[in-house]
């Protein structure tokens, strides 16, 4: 039986090596696959993608907890950063990122974290593309 009250969060990140920006994406659907919110950030100075992919996951999390929502499923292409949530795994790179990821949970009753398969991911990954993209364009002087 699906829970009708949970949210899922589908996050993705793009990242352009040469100028060291992010566009970072999320997309919130209710039970029934309805969209309830998306969103979309651009980051400078961003040193990685598993980064930027943390950084997307904060960012959705910071979404939801706006909305008010309660139950979270949150799900990443990236199995690194969900091995780093899930798991006593440190991931240096990311650790403080994932402690903000873990403190901004604690105000959910409920919040999965599950890595899937990219192919499961495009409209994410498009918009993430997108804002990095958008961002290039209005911007190169940072690249």
């Amino acid at each position: 039986m699906v829970d009708s009250s949970v949210t899922t969060c589908r996050t993705d990140a793009a990242w352009d090596v040469r100028s060291k920006r992010a566009g970072m994406a999320w997309i919130l659907t209710d039970s029934t696959g309805i969209e309830i919110n998306r969103g979309s950030t651009t980051q400078n100075w961003v040193k990685s993608p598993l980064i930027a992919e943390a950084m997307a996951l904060r960012s959705a999390l910071l979404s939801a907890e706006t909305l008010g929502l309660t139950k979270l499923r949150c799900f990443s292409d990236n199995a690194t950063l969900i091995r780093a949530i899930t798991t006593d795994m440190q991931a240096k790179e990311i650790f403080g990122i994932v402690r903000d990821i873990k403190g901004i949970s604690s105000v959910f009753v409920e919040v999965i974290f599950s890595h899937f398969n990219r192919s499961f991911n495009v409209e994410a990954d498009s918009l993430a593309k997108l804002s990095l993209s958008s961002s290039l364009l209005v911007n190169p002087v940072l690249g």
